[in-house]
C-alpha cells in the first residue's frame, strides 16, 4: 500500500529537523526535502498552528516545540531513570492536588501543550485539556511568556490584539507593563477567574530547550484553594522549576536552555 502523502510529509519534516538540530527557514526546508513551496508552506503553516512547530516572525523560521516532544514522552518515562518535565508535573500534581499545566505561546494565544489534572475537590469540575488556548494578554501563564519581551514587541503585541477584540476586553499597554514589572520582580504571576469562573492559576518560567519557544508551569485550581495556599504552591512550583533547570544545564550544549526562569 503506497503512503499517505501527506502523514508521510509530515513525519519528513520532523525527521529533518531532528537531523538539523536548529531552526530552519520555509525555503531551507522546501530545499532538503523536495516539497513545492506552496505546500510546504501550508504543511509548516498548518502544523504552527497545531502547536507542533514555532515560528520566528524575526528570523522567519520554524522549529519544533515541545508540544512535539511530548508526542513520544511516553517512551522516554519508560526508558530513562532520570526526571522529565512530565514526570515532574505529576510530583506537582501530588503534592498540590492541583490542575498541572504547561503552556507555550502560539501565535497571539497561549497554548497548553500538556495537562495533568488534578483532584476534583482541589481543582472543581473544569475540564482543561492538551490543546487548550488561553490569551496572551490577560492570562497568568501568557503574562509570564511576556516578561521575556522587549517593550517594542510588546507594544506590537498589544496593538495587533487589541485590534481584534471589543471594548472592554482591550488591555492598556501601561498597566500591563506595570503588571510584568511585578511579575519579573518576584518570578510568577497569579490570576483569578480569566478564563474559567471560580478557578485560578499561579505560574512560573520554566528553563526552556535551545532554539524553543519560552515554556511556563502553572497550577490551577479553585479560587479559594490558591488564595489559602497561594505561597505553598508557589514553593512547590519554584522546587520543581529548580530541579528542571539543574537538568538543563546538565545536559550537553546543543539542548541548553536559552531562556530560564526568574526568581
Amino acid at each position: 500500500m503506497a503512503p499517505v502523502k501527506s502523514a508521510q510529509r509530515v513525519v519528513e519534516v520532523f525527521e529533518y529537523f531532528a537531523q538539523r538540530r536548529a531552526p530552519a527557514t520555509l525555503s531551507q526546508v522546501s530545499s532538503a526535502l523536495g516539497y513545492p513551496a506552496s505546500s510546504t508552506f501550508a504543511l509548516l503553516n498548518t502544523l504552527r498552528d497545531l502547536g507542533y512547530l514555532d515560528y520566528s516572525r524575526e528570523e522567519r523560521t520554524f522549529v519544533p516545540t515541545v508540544r512535539a516532544a511530548l508526542l513520544g514522552i511516553w517512551v522516554n518515562d519508560a526508558l530513562l531513570a532520570d526526571g522529565t518535565i512530565v514526570r515532574l508535573m505529576y510530583r506537582l500534581r501530588d503534592e498540590t492536588g492541583c490542575t498541572v499545566v504547561l503552556g507555550i505561546q502560539s501565535g497571539l494565544q497561549v497554548q497548553y501543550i500538556s495537562v495533568v489534572k488534578g483532584s476534583t475537590a482541589t481543582t472543581g469540575a473544569t475540564d482543561v485539556a492538551a490543546g487548550a488556548l488561553r490569551p496572551l494578554l490577560r492570562s497568568a501563564v501568557g503574562r509570564v511568556i511576556l516578561t521575556l519581551k522587549t517593550r517594542a514587541e510588546l507594544r506590537a503585541l498589544v496593538s495587533r490584539i487589541n485590534a481584534q477584540e471589543p471594548a472592554a476586553r482591550k488591555v492598556g499597554l501601561a498597566d500591563l507593563q506595570a503588571r510584568l514589572d511585578e511579575c519579573r520582580a518576584r518570578g510568577w504571576d497569579y490570576s483569578e477567574g480569566a478564563t474559567t469562573p471560580g478557578s485560578g492559576t499561579v505560574t512560573m518560567l520554566l528553563a526552556a530547550p535551545r532554539h524553543q519557544p519560552p515554556m511556563v508551569l502553572g497550577l490551577g485550581a479553585r479560587i479559594g484553594v490558591l488564595r489559602e495556599n497561594r505561597e505553598r504552591f508557589v514553593e512547590s512550583l519554584r522546587t520543581v522549576v529548580d530541579l528542571h533547570r539543574e537538568h538543563m544545564e546538565a545536559l550537553p550544549q546543543t539542548f541548553v536552555a536559552s531562556r530560564t526562569a526568574g526568581r
